[in-house]
């Protein structure tokens, strides 16, 4: 088989998300992915150790971009500073609105990536957590903060996927929070 060498990671995520989609994800192999990205099994485990992994494959990277917007944030008004580090991740996830629609619906019909997911979201907001720590926030309201502000996303989140055509990642969760504050305030 040839080499692809630089784009190889990218052809195994496309190839397995398209053969989630269309067969199911306990009935496509690695095998299966390997061979409709071109590449070898061999390849396939360099870039991944488990066909489980190819869904998550941006997490990382995404971790990354949600701290670095937490820790661009103004620690003195803590739900703003939230809704600001996660409209900057919206961002950043609305192009790829297809794609994510896809990736959700391969998760939602397998339980042992459904609690995958929800591990990484764990992971995510203790990560949060830590940061807003060390943005100055007591551990137990920083706690809190990461916990609401994800909870917020995921609704939003959720709602967007679920209704394609509709209003905007960002516009969803701008529109979350907003009644996250008016339930609170009035």
């Amino acid at each position: 088989m040839p080499r692809w060498p630089g784009d190889s990671r990218e052809r195994l995520v496309g190839a397995a998300m398209r053969l989630f989609s269309e067969h199911g994800y306990a009935a496509t192999t690695v095998d299966d992915v390997a061979a409709a990205a071109g590449v070898t099994q061999r390849t396939f485990f360099r870039h991944f150790p488990d066909k489980e992994e190819v869904l998550f494959a941006d997490d990382e990277h995404l971790l990354a971009a949600v701290l670095a917007a937490v820790r661009a944030g103004d620690p003195r008004h803590p739900l703003a500073h939230m809704r600001r580090a996660l409209d900057d991740v919206a961002a950043g996830l609305e192009p790829q609105e297809d794609a994510l629609r896809r990736r959700a619906r391969v998760i939602e019909g397998d339980v042992a990536l459904t609690g995958r997911e929800l591990a990484k979201q764990a992971r995510w907001t203790a990560a949060v957590a830590g940061a807003l720590g060390e943005a100055g926030y007591e551990p137990h309201r920083a706690d809190l903060l990461a916990h609401v502000g994800f909870a917020v996303f995921r609704y939003a989140l959720g709602a967007w996927l679920a209704d394609a055509g509709g209003p905007g990642l960002r516009e969803r969760l701008a529109g979350a929070f907003d009644d996250l504050e008016g339930s609170f305030s009035g």
